[in-house]
């Protein structure tokens, strides 16, 4: 489209183009139907009774979130759906025939009535018939068979895996606080706090700090959470809030003198539905302390983690539940696909090589390995970091050669 030039959304006579999502002259598809007369009937709404039928997506596996059971759709139900609409002449894409993962930053969120945010997993396995690491599934076996039995040709030989590793303990050499790195940052310094993107970063965290000069007591409150913090008074943690479960309050006690420091996460960017047009993160409206709203000199620290930063490190010992970064190196005599198990570790960010291969919320689950790819790693020396924001003195990883994503914690 040239600049300049708009495109009318209306005919002549007042009519929508896009009657039902869809556009004249493109023909119509429907998403997750299964009920083949319904279908029929929806699409001929635009065809004129001509068809052709299809469903642009059929779900053989379905998103997980964090906190939430992983789901899964069973082989036998796939099979039979897909069977119904071969036999009934429907056209049909599979979404996902092969799961995937969402490295870095890019999972998104939905939400619910029960939930303000429902963050996706950093694993997008999705139950698929191929799964996270390109391995064939029972399903995908199963679906095989029923697309042989209507071939003309034998069909190719299914490829193999690729090989797996597993990497025995590795122990972190390198380690210090969050709160000793960010002293030598210079923080941006504003009455009231800033949301991620006033402070021109779109992901990661924001360390939100406020100094008092008189005692305060009573309930924390912070409506505009978006979307998940840690709160500290002098480096000592005294609780979490959470989008998720809708936790926006905390008791505290905070004496004059005293920093607080809220360490605020963006747990991905809500990209389906009405609030798809509400996705500012940070904090975003005033924090308050027995519904007095507390302003004037904050610090913030953006943290946007879009690659690992080279902080110092100091041994030292480090309170319960503090930010912290952690470095080791681990050598390898081969290279090969694997799964590293965080289940002794909190919640946090984990870069391999320079990569962020995702987040991990062993806390909560159900996704309790992170995915590596064999490409990623070298023979001879290599490089993990992570950021775990929940620190439990637990300074040691290791890997293994399958991925454990259905282990919800209570």
């Amino acid at each position: 489209m040239k600049e300049g030039i708009t495109v009318p959304l209306f005919t002549s006579d007042g009519s929508s183009l896009f009657k039902g999502g869809s556009i004249d002259g493109a023909l119509p598809t429907a998403n997750g139907e299964s009920n083949i007369d319904v279908l029929k009937k929806r699409i001929n709404e635009y065809t004129q009774d001509k068809g052709p039928y299809m469903v642009a997506e059929y779900y053989p596996g379905w998103l997980d979130h964090w906190a939430e059971p992983f789901v899964k759709v069973s082989t036998e139900d796939v099979v039979k759906q897909t069977e119904l609409y071969i036999n009934n002449n429907i056209s049909f894409n599979y979404y996902m025939i092969h799961g995937g993962t969402n490295f870095g930053f890019t999972s998104g969120a939905n939400y619910d009535k029960e939930h303000d945010i429902q963050p996706d997993l950093t694993s997008y396995d999705y139950d698929a018939p191929i799964n996270e690491a390109g391995w064939a599934t029972p399903k995908y076996n199963a679906l095989r068979k029923v697309f042989q039995k209507i071939s003309k040709n034998l069909l190719p030989d299914v490829p193999k895996p690729a090989k797996t590793i597993s990497v025995p303990e590795i122990r972190f050499s390198k380690i210090n606080s969050l709160f000793d790195v960010i002293s030598l940052q210079k923080p941006v310094i504003n009455d009231h706090p800033l949301t991620f993107e006033n402070l021109n970063i779109g992901n990661g965290y924001v360390l939100y700090r406020k100094k008092f000069g008189q005692n305060q007591k009573g309930t924390l409150e912070i409506k505009g959470l978006r979307d998940y913090a840690n709160v500290y008074v002098n480096g000592i943690w005294k609780g979490e809030l959470s989008r998720v479960n809708k936790k926006y309050e905390l008791m505290i006690e905070i004496n004059a003198g005293d920093r607080l420091d809220i360490l605020v996460e963006n747990m991905g960017r809500i990209n389906y539905g009405s609030e798809i047009v509400h996705n500012l993160k940070g904090i975003i409206s005033p924090v308050k302390i027995n519904g007095t709203e507390i302003s004037g000199n904050w610090e913030m620290f953006p943290l946007p983690f879009d690659r690992f930063p080279g902080f110092g490190y100091q041994l030292k010992d480090i309170p319960y539940h503090s930010p912290v970064i952690q470095e080791a190196e681990f050598n390898l005599h081969e290279t090969g696909d694997t799964f590293l198990d965080m289940q002794k570790l909190g919640k946090g960010i984990v870069f391999i090589n320079g990569k962020n291969i995702g987040r991990y919320w062993s806390k909560v689950g159900p996704q309790q390995t992170l995915y590596i790819p064999g490409v990623w790693l070298k023979k001879g020396k290599n490089t993990i970091q992570i950021f775990e924001q929940l620190f439990e003195n637990n300074t040691s990883v290791h890997s293994i050669d399958h991925p454990v994503l259905d282990q919800l914690i209570k």
